[in-house]
């Protein structure tokens, strides 16, 4: 019989256990886990705050030797003096390597906001790629030069992140020694090649590589640039400034692409030698470049089959001009199921929508005045057989965006849902009494009230 005690709320009190008894009071549970997963959780930290945990108590005090990770970081050294603090962490990060110079961990991360001498750089880094690590990441706060073979001759490395480096490589490299390189990210690096290449052409053979991402990277030297990434799967290509010394024709050799992105200024030439494409996201934005320029550019960059596009072509003068000639030589969308668009003009909106006969979902955010409304006579394709959703982002209260709405309402067959967002009363008696060819298209307004509030979506059938 349970002789336990009774609560005043008729609950039974059971005893607590004496390990119960002692976390009660106050014991490090962390304490009791095994050696390989405080190690793991240890290397989350900075390697200096992690070392200083062998202080805590017997049990901690060779811990440091099962971290899986260093991370160094010259803001962690707090010294009012800039060269003491320097020559500190220069001094840690060479007893550190030196403590670990067995290896047993996984990945090295070198963050630096100070200026130290290159050698002492390109030592740390021989050091720890000799250590067979799995990931590197380092960022710099100065451009550092380096030769690829500093990089491209770990064939135990899986992810590799730079930020701020000059690297130089030969015509052709072919980096069946990073055979298990997964991840490449690369941001702020000029990659040039040496003198020796009159061709001025670069090949890059990535094997195993899977996430390709750069951002605001230059390419000297060289014209054209091919990379064999037979397993790829995610590009991402970000420009945030205009660069004058790079223009490149860049050339991936992807047959398992499923996902690209770019995003910025009319830089570099992007082609993409791929099967099939399950998303791109798109947005340029203004510069320089003349309008035949953009054109191309925009024309090559769209020589792609998504299955769904996002694209945002943030340059006035391309809208302005009429964008239908530039997509002359663009192949239709086959593929296409989803588009969303932003910054859209009336005939640049056409334009795309005869580029896409199997289009079911449309988005559209900004729309752009560009002299002309929606009022064709041409209706593509997907209007009469395949656009069932159309969605509006912003508001289509004025004649733009309601010529719009007009055309796609009159024209659209098989349409099954219209949302228009942030939608005046007026817009909505107005998009409510157009021609509607759907005579099962339920149209949805969410409504702005004077003081900002929105107030739920209201649903109308057509035949309301």
């Amino acid at each position: 019989m349970d002789s336990s005690p009774i609560d005043a709320f008729g609950r039974r009190k059971h005893k607590l256990s004496k390990r119960q008894k002692s976390n009660k009071e106050g014991q490090d549970l962390t304490s009791n886990l095994p050696n390989h997963v405080i190690g793991h959780i240890l290397s989350f930290l900075p390697t200096k705050e992690a070392i200083h945990t062998s202080v805590l108590s017997k049990r901690w005090l060779y811990l440091g030797t099962f971290i899986t990770g260093l991370n160094f970081d010259d803001r962690d050294f707090y010294y009012s003096s800039c060269t003491i603090r320097k020559k500190s962490f220069i001094d840690f990060v060479d007893r550190a390597l030196l403590h670990w110079n067995s290896g047993g961990f996984q990945s090295v991360s070198l963050a630096l906001l100070e200026t130290y001498d290159s050698s002492c750089i390109k030592k740390w880094i021989s050091v720890v790629l000799n250590l067979r690590i799995k990931k590197l990441c380092v960022n710099l706060q100065n451009e550092l030069a380096v030769s690829s073979d500093a990089f491209f001759k770990c064939r135990f490395l899986e992810e590799l992140i730079l930020n701020r480096f000059a690297i130089t490589v030969s015509s052709f490299v072919c980096l069946s020694s990073l055979s298990s390189l997964t991840i490449l990210k690369l941001c702020r690096t000029k990659i040039s090649c040496d003198s020796s290449n009159e061709s001025e052409t670069l090949t890059l053979n990535f094997p195993a590589l899977r996430k390709y991402e750069t951002l605001d990277c230059t390419w000297s030297g060289v014209k054209s640039v091919t990379l064999q990434v037979p397993l790829l799967e995610v590009v991402s290509i970000k420009y945030t400034s205009v660069s004058r010394d790079s223009h490149v024709e860049i050339k991936f050799y992807a047959s398992r692409l499923t996902k690209f992105c770019y995003s910025g200024f009319v830089l570099d030439t992007i082609l993409l030698d791929t099967d099939s494409l399950a998303s791109a996201d798109i947005s340029l934005y203004n510069n320089e470049k003349s309008l035949q320029e953009i054109g191309m550019f925009v024309s090559k960059l769209l020589s792609i089959y998504p299955e769904s596009l996002k694209l945002c072509v943030c340059i006035k003068q391309f809208v302005l001009a009429g964008s239908k000639h530039h997509f002359t030589d663009i192949p239709p969308f086959g593929m296409l199921s989803y588009l969303e668009l932003n910054f859209v003009g009336c005939e640049y909106l056409l334009s795309i929508l005869l580029k896409t006969p199997c289009l079911k979902t449309l988005v559209l955010k900004v729309i752009y005045f560009d002299g002309m409304l929606m009022d064709f006579a041409t209706v593509p394709h997907c209007l009469l057989h395949t656009l069932k959703v159309l969605k509006f982002k912003k508001s289509v209260g004025h004649v733009r965006g309601l010529s719009i709405a007009k055309y796609i309402l009159e024209n659209g067959q098989v349409l099954e849902r219209i949302n228009f967002c942030l939608c005046s009363k007026e817009a909505q008696e107005k998009v409510l009494s157009f021609k509607k060819s759907s005579t099962s298209v339920i149209l949805e307004f969410s409504t702005e009230l004077f003081n900002n509030l929105i107030l739920p979506k209201f649903h109308f059938s057509s035949y309301l």
